[in-house]
């Protein structure tokens, strides 16, 4: 017999990953992308410096959804930038 786990929706689901990363970091990579897996996810390619990150974020036009995804993330990263300053802000000295 076959466990209700595999035949559950969720279960379907989570065999595809419609968030594939990659990260690439090096200073003679200024350009590049990573592009999507399956045809409704996105391709999330990412470069961490010491005083910046780059993102590339593709998938194919018919999906609006990466747009969103984009502009959560750089929400989520300004966020951290200004957690960062405020943690490097000087202190008081009385």
């Amino acid at each position: 017999p076959r466990l209700r786990f595999f035949s559950h929706p969720l279960h379907g689901r989570s065999k595809t990953w419609r968030v594939s990363t990659s990260h690439l970091t090096h200073p003679r990579f200024d350009s590049w992308g990573y592009g999507e897996v399956t045809p409704n996810g996105v391709g999330l390619a990412y470069s961490i410096h010491p005083d910046s990150c780059m993102f590339c974020i593709t998938a194919l036009r018919e999906h609006d959804w990466p747009e969103r995804l984009s502009h959560l993330l750089e929400e989520a990263l300004l966020e951290m930038q200004t957690l960062n300053v405020l943690d490097k802000a000087p202190t008081s000295r009385l």
